[in-house]
């Protein structure tokens, strides 16, 4: 098969950077059973090795003039959005490629202007409802997100798919603080400042009131006077944004994650997971999540009471804790690591490829 993937930057590895890594694990597995090409616009802080990476494992690599995607006032496409047009369109003209891939819903556009099936990964809420019905299919990470599209594209268009782990990178090590509690997130969304505010302000008190040295650790980026006003209750740090989250995680005893945060933490659930860290986490916050089984690989908690038993059950029960790490890492190899993932990607290539032509004619 032949696929196009159209990147909002360039993808490499090693990164950090969460928004290179699903086109770049793509490629490293599955550049050796597909012709791939790529075509994304140079970022300031790209080296000639980062480049190097990718023009050694595709077909071919393009890099068209950078720009802005959008137009600030009227919203139409901007510069950078029309010049990766003009290169997908010579692409397709002289590499007859069988799909598109577009990695990022601030390229869905794109899909009406190309004269292949596409395919389009990200969040229903990244994508703009004026584009949500122009491609073949869309991937999303949670049933959530496919319950929003759901309401403008046909529900056989919309495929699940959660973002992979590295496992080799999420090695599995436990030797976490024995009473550490710890929630990953994004402190400027407001879905989770709330449920970091529910964990610092009416959990962790309970928590603390049976285990007095508890602790919560709050990792991501968010307002200055909202990080110093968690940080002034009793046993709140806040660590801010952290380029690798991996020491974060490894130093808990428990990642927690309420029903505000929602959808969006598949990728906190997962690291957690990896790398031998237990999870308590409300049922929402795993609704991508299709093989993880309550119980079994993660402990599911919705009220204060139950959310406080929970993590306690873990951080005074070693044997728990211990089995919940060895059930969820096994999880994630089986159905989450990077070639499980590039499994589902590859069959819907094929599939949107098939009868892609069909889907966005309907």
């Amino acid at each position: 098969m032949r696929v196009l993937m159209l990147c909002r930057a360039t993808p490499y590895l090693p990164t950090h950077e969460r928004a290179r890594r699903p086109a770049a694990h793509l490629i490293a597995e599955l550049a050796g059973r597909h012709a791939l090409a790529v075509i994304a616009p140079p970022g300031c802080g790209d080296t000639p090795v980062q480049r190097a990476w990718v023009a050694s494992r595709v077909t071919r690599f393009t890099q068209p003039a950078p720009g802005p995607w959008r137009h600030p006032l009227t919203g139409a496409a901007g510069a950078g959005l029309l010049a990766m047009r003009a290169a997908a369109l010579r692409a397709i003209w002289e590499w007859r490629p069988d799909v598109v891939h577009l990695d990022g819903g601030v390229l869905a556009p794109l899909a009406a202007t190309l004269p292949v099936p596409a395919v389009i990964a990200d969040r229903a809420a990244a994508i703009a409802p004026r584009d949500r019905r122009l491609f073949a299919a869309c991937v999303v990470s949670s049933e959530d997100d496919r319950r929003i599209l759901a309401a403008h594209v046909p529900f056989d268009r919309i495929d699940v798919i959660p973002p992979g782990v590295d496992e080799s990178r999420y090695e599995l090590r436990r030797a976490g603080e024995r009473a550490r509690l710890i929630f990953a997130g994004h402190l400027d969304w407001p879905a989770h400042l709330d449920a970091a505010r529910r964990l610092a302000r009416r959990i962790l008190p309970r928590v603390r009131r049976a285990l007095p040295g508890a602790e919560l650790v709050l990792v991501g980026a968010g307002a200055a006077g909202e990080r110093r006003a968690l940080a002034a209750l009793p046993g709140v740090r806040v660590a801010g944004a952290v380029a690798d989250l991996r020491p974060s995680l490894w130093s808990a005893a428990v990642t927690v994650i309420p029903a505000e945060a929602g959808p969006g933490v598949d990728a906190a659930v997962l690291e957690s997971m990896a790398l031998g860290t237990p999870v308590v986490a409300a049922r929402r916050a795993l609704a991508g999540l299709a093989h993880l089984l309550p119980g079994h690989h993660a402990l599911v908690a919705e009220t204060d009471a139950e959310l406080v038993e929970a993590v306690l059950v873990i951080l005074r029960e070693p044997v728990v804790a211990a089995t919940l790490a060895a059930n969820a890492r096994s999880v994630v190899a089986r159905h989450y690591s990077w070639s499980a993932i590039a499994r589902c990607y590859e069959s819907l290539w094929a599939r949107t490829a098939d009868g892609g032509a069909t889907a966005v004619a309907a």
